[in-house]
Parts: C-alpha cells; structure tokens; sequence
C-alpha cells in the first residue's frame, strides 16, 4: 500500500512539475518541444508494438520513416535560401564571377562589411527601405537561426547585414 502511495505522488509531482515548465515556456519553443515529444512517442510506440509482436516490422519501418521524411522536406524548402547566403559569402559556387572575380573570394570576415555584401546577404536591391531590409532579416532567421537548425555564423552575418544596412 505505502509503496504504491509514493509513486503515486511522485507522479502527481512530476506532473505538476511539467506543467509549470511548459506554462513559463515561450510559445514557439513550447510548439516545437510537443512536436517532437509527438514524434518521439509515435516512434516508441512503434517500437513497443514491433517488441510485442503486434505490428509487422516493415510497418514500423514505414511509420518511422514518416516524421524523417517530413523534416526532409522542410530542409528542400531552404536549399534556394541557403545558396543565396552562401553565395554571397563567398563560399557557394559561381560567387567568385558574379563578383567579377577568377579565383576563390576572399574570406567574409576579411575586413568591414560593404553595403553590396549586406544587401546580397539579406536579399534585397539598392532601393529596399528599412521596413524591406527588416523583413528580410526576420524572414531568414526565422530560418536559419541557431535555434531552428542553423548556425550561429550565419546568424551573425545576418544581424551584421542588417546592422550595416540600417546604420545600427
């Protein structure tokens, strides 16, 4: 009887406890962590059902291999994104002669950053406001910020174009 009192409330307070965390968590972050929890849990119960004998492992197979196919997906949908930073970086292919350049570029880091280098990595021409130059900032980081898959460099070059354009 004792024990199963204490599991009981050690139930009870972790519940309690999860919930706290998820009401103080930020409403994108808390989204994305009960997305895969979801994904998670289909993938454990799809495991449990193929140790228990109940579902074919071909079947499980196939179910797990949804949720990869999924993020597959949303990866394709920033290919072109993704090229156009790293063109102008410097780092793609074809970005030496599109600067009229014969060998590799120089390094981005190789000194301030130009007005023609900050407009190609945000992706907006010459005549772009600031209500244009800040959209296009907010639409790649919600892309590649670090938190969303990408990487803390180009992050920073993207907030440095941004701070170039607009003289932050």
């Amino acid at each position: 009887m004792m024990p199963r009192l204490l599991v009981v409330i050690l139930l009870l307070m972790a519940a309690l406890w999860l919930l706290h965390r998820l009401s103080t968590m930020p409403r994108a972050r808390l989204v994305r962590r009960l997305r895969q929890a979801a994904i998670w849990g289909l993938i454990g119960v799809l495991v449990f059902a193929v140790l228990t004998g109940r579902l074919s492992p071909l079947f499980a197979l196939i179910g797990a291999a949804i949720p990869v196919l999924l993020r597959l997906l949303a990866l394709l949908r920033l290919v072109p994104e993704l090229h156009q930073i790293l063109r102008s970086l410097g780092l793609g292919a074809g970005a030496g002669a599109a600067n009229g350049e014969t060998g590799p570029g120089l390094p981005p880091d190789s000194g301030p950053m130009s007005e023609a280098e900050a407009r190609a990595i945000l992706g907006v021409d010459a005549k772009a406001d600031a209500e244009a130059i800040r959209a296009a900032h907010r639409r790649l980081m919600q892309r590649l910020h670090p938190d969303r898959g990408g990487s803390d460099y180009l992050a920073a070059r993207i907030n440095a174009a941004k701070r170039r354009l607009l003289g932050e």
